[in-house]
């Protein structure tokens, strides 16, 4: 993934907010590389990540797999079609739906993990960075899913150095995430 930003999709009010949201759903909007990782692979990831079976108690929080184009949509159905074939044909309850305007969320919802640990936001990006940077970074999505534990020592290290992160910044972030990596790192 290049970067992920979370936000609101699928209604029809004009910038909604967390607590003006209309009848939109929470979405993640993520931008992938698709010389790097497939669609394919993103949608079983997708599938992987959460229960498509489970009820949507609200439009809020309904679970909706959001398409760019034709083929992403061919994909996304097919996936669908698996997933049913194992349940004896039952659907699952995530909807496959054509993206449209998607509205990014307040910057404080922006990469919550990494968020929570000012500290480390600081020392990796800087004191001046602005809410967008931190947004639209590569890096900051990497070490926010790092900090919400994803990603295994020998991934978070070949990460590290394809995005040709900073000796000092890496030390950093090694740091920061302790044990899951420091095997990787002796």
């Amino acid at each position: 993934m290049l970067r992920t930003r979370v936000g609101y999709a699928g209604g029809v009010k004009d910038k909604p907010t967390y607590r003006d949201l209309g009848d939109h759903t929470e979405a993640l909007q993520v931008e992938f590389d698709p010389r790097v990782i497939s669609y394919e692979k993103i949608l079983e990831l997708f599938w992987q990540d959460h229960d498509p079976w489970q009820r949507s108690w609200s439009t809020q929080y309904k679970s909706v797999l959001w398409t760019h184009g034709d083929e992403q949509a061919r994909q996304a159905e097919a996936s669908v079609a698996k997933l049913a074939a194992r349940r004896d044909g039952v659907r699952p309850r995530t909807e496959v739906k054509a993206a449209g305007t998607f509205w990014l969320a307040e910057a404080y919802h922006q990469k919550y993990a990494l968020r929570s640990r000012g500290a480390l936001m600081v020392k990796v990006f800087g004191l001046d960075a602005s809410d967008e940077t931190i947004m639209n970074s590569t890096l900051a999505a990497r070490l926010n899913g790092w900090l919400s534990g994803y990603g295994t020592p020998e991934e978070i290290q070949t990460e590290l150095a394809r995005l040709e992160v900073p000796e000092a910044t890496r030390k950093v972030i090694l740091e920061a995430l302790g044990d899951r990596v420091r095997l990787a790192c002796e």
